[in-house]
């Protein structure tokens, strides 16, 4: 009978804590801080050379203008940001978002030059020393990632919560800006570049909150970011330019507190 009676109450209370009404919507001035972790997207670096550079006795010139270009694999970084708002009873808001995020370099691989994968080439054709049995590759060299890239970026976010009667909430949001990335590359210790540069950026949210007391919500939320333009960082190895890409998913968690409550 015991067991009867709670599996009818269990049902019966979850659809009075999610059916209870509730006030509107809080409407004010909100502030709120989150942290989480940056899944960045492989970057798909690409370039050219700047000037000419000289042929050596044991390689040819290469002329200004040649492509060049590799690929890099990120690890899973970290993500914090701070918002301030307005909220409006009808469910929308609007804030300002200073973030930060930041990840390591995993590795590196495909270098072309021209349209040429040389990662089986001795390193000596980037450095113009003297080729060698006993130096390594270019892939070799390369594939040791060392480095990381840094994002700090300023946005202007309109998110539209959803009343659903109860504490929880979901949540959709737009945001643009613009964003600071810097970015250092030195496999195997060897600095490739080491730069910054900015651009306008979006990003695209979705998330819910449950409040837990007036004035007081946690938040969980997916955040997609992008910069308009990839990052053009200029090289200290070579005499050449890199377009870095820095788009980035984001999962994070928050609190949001409601002033003047």
């Amino acid at each position: 009978m015991t067991k009867v009676f709670s599996r009818s109450l269990l049902p019966a209370a979850a659809i009075a804590f999610f059916a209870a009404p509730t006030a509107a919507l809080a409407d004010g001035p909100y502030i709120g801080v989150s942290g989480g972790v940056a899944l960045p997207e492989d970057s798909t670096n690409s370039g050219e050379f700047d000037v000419d550079v000289p042929a050596t006795d044991d390689f040819g010139a290469i002329p200004a203008g040649t492509e060049l270009g590799w690929e890099t694999e990120f690890d899973t970084g970290f993500a914090i940001s701070g918002q301030a708002g307005y909220a409006f009873d009808n469910g929308f808001r609007l804030e300002l978002e200073a973030a930060y995020s930041e990840y390591d370099v995993d590795t590196h691989s495909g270098l072309t030059v021209g349209g040429a994968n040389i990662d089986g080439a001795d390193v000596a054709i980037l450095t113009r020393g003297v080729p060698d049995a006993a130096n390594p590759t270019v892939g070799t060299v390369i594939a040791d990632g060392q480095g990381d890239v840094s994002n700090f970026g300023v946005f202007g976010n309109v998110y539209y919560d959803i009343n659903t009667g109860s504490a929880f909430k979901p949540y959709i949001g737009a945001g643009i800006g613009y964003q600071w990335v810097d970015v250092d590359f030195s496999p195997s210790g060897v600095a490739i570049a080491d730069d910054d540069d900015s651009a306008f950026s979006y990003q695209l949210m979705a998330g819910a909150s449950f409040e837990v007391s007036p004035g007081f919500d946690v938040f969980g939320q997916y955040t997609y970011r992008d910069t308009t333009e990839d990052a053009e960082i200029p090289l200290t190895l070579l005499p050449a330019t890199l377009d870095v890409e820095s788009s980035q998913s984001i999962l994070s968690l928050g609190v949001r507190f409601q002033l003047g409550q």
